[in-house]
This record gives structure tokens, C-alpha cells and sequence, in this order.
């Protein structure tokens, strides 16, 4: 394999990652199928109504910014920050009428202190947009008279059309994409591309305008998908497209006050016109809330935070709060002459992946010691759902790694022009031990019945059935796996993310 097809120049770094399964310790999960659709003994089964204890839940934002008091339509959101603390809360409407608004917050936490800003004078309340127009690209709103100043606000739309200025060519399966937009709740517009015979994009129509765009997004046609890309035929140019919007809501940023009369509102674009719009004024609108105190405890209970742990580095001088770190492979470059060698096994091994969570269950990549390369000569153990044992080579001997196993694995250092040589072992736990220690969807093709066993797999659809058809929890859903079955400590590697032919299943996409 030569390593100028996979590598750029100087030197890259291609990380042998691991196969991502996460695990559960409790063995009594996976011992068999549910007995019934509810059958909460066995939760979760992917096929039922209970949810996946996989999916680990992130700690979420638990407060609920209440506004009572004289006064009605005042509305805010609150920000939660470390220890469930809030850190701010901002007003998206104003409301009208309130003097003296009390401010709470409701949810799991408690503490906070938070005090109205309220304009006893007329502030801007709402904007109301008349008629939409059309081809805006950069709309700016600007709030005028009315005797008053301070408001200011926003202008969003939605994509209303999309020009093409270059139809490119050779296209076969054209794909539109459009920019997200920037507006609180907004929604992405979605497309679709016209073409002649010869692959040129001749039109594109929008399908759905989306909202929220504050300016025109930007517009790819690509072909295939961003996530599925295929490349144009010989000599193909890709197309390129602008597009327009038209406004349909206007958000206020600040509510200004001493209005004594409506102001104006006028919308300005270098491309488009047509839209109007005009502002609603009222006394007594909350124009700030200031959070004194932020209290403590905002956040759902259970699940994991966001953001609590540093990312791991290179070597054990990077080591993480976790004791996570990515080992750089040492290259025997003894065995095989002007290349560099290497041994990597596939090893069943806990490290703890959250500050919230016990150390998981992984399948993951290490180094191996040879007669040539030793390192830190580390006796390898095989993590099971209960207890260890000696992780060994197929000869029977202990096996021994350079360094710890680690998610993401060993990182190899490649110089282009000189060939890097890996020999793998598979050293996962056999017979029942090395089943899978989470659910497996075995009606997928290939994780089943073999396709010599004595009833192999029929992915024919059971129309009108239930949860408990055999089709969706078959026998090789169960632990101890049938000799029928595929085995779960199968393993299978091949390159990405350089210059590599199809059968490594690999290029940069």
C-alpha cells in the first residue's frame, strides 16, 4: 500500500479509531427479548415503546422565566450557566401596562433574584409587517419619529425565489442546499434543481421559503448530497445561484421610549422593495430584566452535563481530567526496511468517557510490543461485564501493549513516499463473552442468522404485527447468542479520509 494515495505532503497524522460501542454494565438488559410490547424487565428493545438506555440523556436548561404584576404580554428566556446557575434573561416581548412586574423563575432549581426594567414612558412594542415584498438580500430596519428614539429591530424573511447565474454542467443527480438561517426558530428553505440534458442547471425552485433568514442565504447545487457526494462527469463545472427573500416578520432588539406617537418604520435593501410595516407603542413594557442573584439548580436531574471535560492530547503529557490521552504509535522500522511497522490489536477495555458517567465499556485499538518495539511494556487485560482476564495473543502468551488502550486509539505519524505496514489482531473475548454488551438490532442484514443456518433470516416485512414478531425481535437478538447467529466480536477495518482506492472504501468524503 503505498502511502502517497493516502496521505498529504509533510507529515500526516491517520488515527486508527476505535469501533464506537458503548456499553452497560448490567448484564440482566441483554439476557433475552422482551416477553411482551411493555415488557420493562428487558427495556429498552429498539422495537418497542420504551426508550433506549443508549441514548443517554444530556443535562438540559430547566427554568421558566414567570412575569406577574399588573401589566400583560411581557415574555423572557432565561440563560443557564454552570451549577445550574442563571446567568442572564432576556426579554422577547415587552408586554404593556406594568408598573411594578414580579419576575420568577420556575423549574428544578431555586435562588434566583431578578428585577424589571420597566420605561414609564411609551416604548416600541411590537412591529407589524403589512405586505411582504420581494428580492431583499440585506434588509435593514429603521425605526424613525414618533418624538421618541432607542428602538431598534430586525428584519426576517423567507426565501421567495433563487436565480441561477451559472447553469454549470455535467450534473446527474443535482441536490440544493441553502444556508440555515439566523432568526430564534427559524427554518432552513428547501429546494430543488432543474437541468437540460447535458447536466446544466437550468432552473431552481424553491419548494419551501423557509423563515428566519435576516439576509439572503447563500445557495449550493450540489450533486449527489453534502453527505453523499458524486462527482460531475468529465470536465463538469458546478453551478452557481443567488437568491432573494421576502420579509416577513420583524424581531425587536430594543424598545427605545418617550414615544409619543407611532413611529415610522422603513425597510431599505440594495435589491429589493415592497415590504411594509408599521410599530405598535405602549406604556409601561419591561425593557430589561437584571439577575441579581442566579440561584442554583436549573438543570433537569439525571442525564449528563455539556462542556464539563477537556479534550484529551497527544502522549500522557496531554492527559485529560479523565485520564484520557491519544498514544502515539512507535514504528519498528527494522522488520520490514524502509517502512514503518506496525502491530495493532482490537481489545475489549472500560475508560471512563464522563466526568457523570462510570468508565464504559468499549472495543478499542492498541499498539502491541514485539521484539523490536516495547514501550511501556503493559500487560493487557480483556475488560467482561463482570471481572477481567488476561488478554492473550493466539499463541496462547500474554499479550502485552506499548501503551495503555485508549479511545480514539494510537495515532500513527506518516511521512509521505514512506509505506506504513500494520498487522491486526483480533483479541475480543470469545464464545459468549465476546456477544455484544448492548441491544443488536439483528434484523439488519448480516448481524442475524447466518446464511447456512437452519432458519437464516427472512427481512420480508410482517404486515399488521406487533413488537413481539420474530422479525423484529429475532432469536439473534438474545444473549447467549444461537451458533446460528453471526458473532458480535467480529471486526472489520479499511482506510478514510485521504487518496484511497475503492477497495479501502475510502477518499476525503
Amino acid at each position: 500500500m503505498s502511502n502517497k494515495k493516502i496521505l498529504h505532503p509533510v507529515i500526516s497524522i491517520l488515527i486508527v479509531m476505535s469501533l464506537l460501542f458503548g456499553g452497560i454494565t448490567q448484564a440482566s438488559n441483554v439476557e433475552a427479548a422482551p416477553t411482551g410490547p411493555t415488557d420493562e424487565s428487558k427495556v429498552p428493545h429498539y422495537f418497542g415503546p420504551w426508550p433506549n438506555w443508549a441514548n443517554s440523556p444530556f443535562s438540559m436548561p430547566d427554568a421558566q422565566v414567570v412575569i406577574t404584576g399588573k401589566g400583560s404580554g411581557a415574555e423572557a428566556v432565561a440563560t443557564v450557566g454552570a451549577n445550574g446557575a442563571i446567568t442572564g434573561i432576556t426579554v422577547t416581548n415587552p408586554g404593556s401596562g406594568y408598573s411594578n412586574p414580579k419576575i420568577d423563575v420556575v423549574g428544578s432549581g431555586s435562588g434566583v433574584k431578578a428585577k424589571a426594567d420597566v420605561a414609564k414612558t411609551a416604548s416600541v412594542v411590537a412591529i407589524n409587517v403589512n405586505t411582504f415584498g420581494s428580492d431583499y438580500t440585506a434588509p435593514v430596519v429603521t425605526i424613525s419619529g414618533g418624538s421618541g428614539s432607542g428602538a431598534t429591530a430586525t428584519a426576517y424573511g423567507r426565501v421567495d425565489q433563487v436565480t441561477v447565474t451559472n447553469g454549470g454542467s455535467g450534473y446527474t443527480f443535482p441536490t440544493v442546499d441553502f444556508d440555515l438561517p439566523a432568526g430564534p426558530g427559524g427554518v432552513q428553505a428547501q429546494g430543488h434543481a432543474e437541468m437540460d440534458a447535458n447536466g446544466t442547471i437550468t432552473a431552481v425552485i424553491v419548494d419551501s421559503g423557509g423563515s428566519g433568514y435576516s439576509t439572503a442565504p447563500g445557495v449550493a447545487i450540489l450533486n449527489g448530497t453534502r453527505f453523499d457526494p458524486a462527482a460531475l462527469n468529465a470536465g463538469g463545472q458546478y453551478a452557481t445561484a443567488t437568491s432573494s427573500l421576502s420579509i416577513t416578520a420583524i424581531g425587536l432588539d430594543t424598545f427605545g421610549d418617550n414615544y409619543k406617537s407611532a413611529p415610522d418604520v422603513t425597510i431599505t435593501d440594495p435589491t429589493g422593495s415592497g415590504a411594509t410595516a408599521t410599530a405598535e407603542i405602549n406604556t409601561g413594557a419591561i425593557t430589561a430584566i437584571t439577575v441579581s442573584d442566579g440561584g442554583s439548580g436549573y438543570i433537569t436531574p439525571g442525564g449528563i452535563r455539556k462542556f464539563v471535560d477537556t479534550l484529551p492530547g497527544l502522549t500522557d503529557a496531554g492527559i485529560n481530567n479523565l485520564g484520557q490521552y491519544l498514544p502515539i504509535a512507535e514504528p519498528d522500522t527494522i522488520t520490514f526496511p524502509g517502512t514503518d511497522y506496525y502491530v495493532i490489536a482490537l481489545v475489549q477495555y472500560r475508560e471512563q468517557m464522563h466526568s457523570d458517567l462510570p468508565p464504559t465499556l468499549l472495543r478499542e485499538y492498541v499498539q502491541l510490543e514485539t521484539n523490536v518495539v516495547s514501550g511501556k511494556h503493559v500487560p493487557l487485560q480483556t475488560d467482561l461485564l463482570n471481572g477481567t482476564t488476561a488478554t492473550l495473543m493466539p499463541n496462547g502468551s500474554q499479550a502485552y501493549g506499548v501503551d495503555d488502550p485508549h479511545f480514539l486509539g494510537p495515532v500513527i505519524i506518516a511521512q509521505k513516499d514512506k509505506a506504513v505496514r500494520i498487522t491486526f489482531y483480533n483479541l475480543l473475548p470469545n464464545g459468549a463473552a465476546g456477544d455484544l454488551f448492548m441491544p443488536v438490532d439483528s434484523s439488519f442484514m448480516g448481524s442475524g442468522m447466518t446464511p447456512d443456518s437452519a432458519d437464516p433470516f427472512d427481512p420480508t416485512p410482517v404486515l399488521g404485527g406487533t413488537v413481539m414478531d420474530s422479525v423484529r425481535n429475532p432469536l439473534c437478538n438474545e444473549a447467549p447468542k444461537s451458533a446460528d447467529c453471526f458473532k458480535d466480536n467480529r471486526a472489520t477495518l479499511h482506510l478514510h479520509g485521504g487518496i484511497t482506492p475503492w477497495i479501502s472504501d475510502g477518499t476525503p468524503h
